[in-house]
């Protein structure tokens, strides 16, 4: 597609590194954006999914981008500061349409 039609960006999210502190516990690395992917955001709803492709899930969002083997279902993405659920990824040809529902 057209860089011009991908004017948003996407954050997905994963895993930060953990770390060890001074008493030898081991701690976690905290959830954060490891990739931003450009894309387009549209407002989406279930009545939609189910009406565009007989699909029976509930979303508020739905995303165009470039295949990017960083998304996938149940992943989780941040988008002007809230987090989503990739809750159906449809992968075409040459790009993804992503439904995401608020998490």
């Amino acid at each position: 597609m057209a860089n011009w039609f991908y004017d948003k960006q996407i954050g997905v999210m994963g895993q930060g590194e953990g770390y060890l502190d001074d008493s030898g516990i081991w701690h976690d690395g905290a959830e954060t954006v490891i990739k931003t992917v450009p894309c387009d955001v549209q407002p989406y709803t279930k009545e939609l999914a189910y009406k565009d492709y007989g699909f029976t899930v509930d979303c508020t969002k739905r995303v165009f981008c470039d295949v990017d083997t960083a998304l996938q279902n149940g992943g989780t993405v941040q988008y002007k500061g809230e987090l989503y659920t990739v809750v159906k990824l449809i992968d075409w040809d040459d790009y993804y349409d992503i439904m995401l529902n608020n998490k």
